[in-house]
């Protein structure tokens, strides 16, 4: 039995790296052929994953949004001899 879980849980494991490193086109288009085969109440949360299936790693951080550019200030550094 206990081999059955880690076999589980190892798959689910591939299953969400495949997801994550899917193509954003093959992505869309797998969800697209799901929607057609779950069931209607599921609809919706699916068709809200096809809009929104964006890049993974960068959906979640929010640091881009701001339009404000960097302020980088350059400042000399002096070295004094002794």
């Amino acid at each position: 039995m206990q081999t059955f879980i880690a076999y589980f849980i190892v798959a689910i494991a591939l299953v969400y790296a495949g997801w994550l490193f899917m193509p954003q086109s093959a992505r869309r288009w797998l969800i697209g052929r799901v929607i057609a085969v779950v069931p209607s109440s599921q609809r919706a949360r699916f068709a809200r994953l096809q809009s929104g299936a964006e890049s993974v790693g960068c959906n979640t951080c929010k640091g881009c949004e701001t339009d404000a550019p960097a302020q980088t200030t350059v400042k000399t550094i002096q070295l004094h001899r002794r």
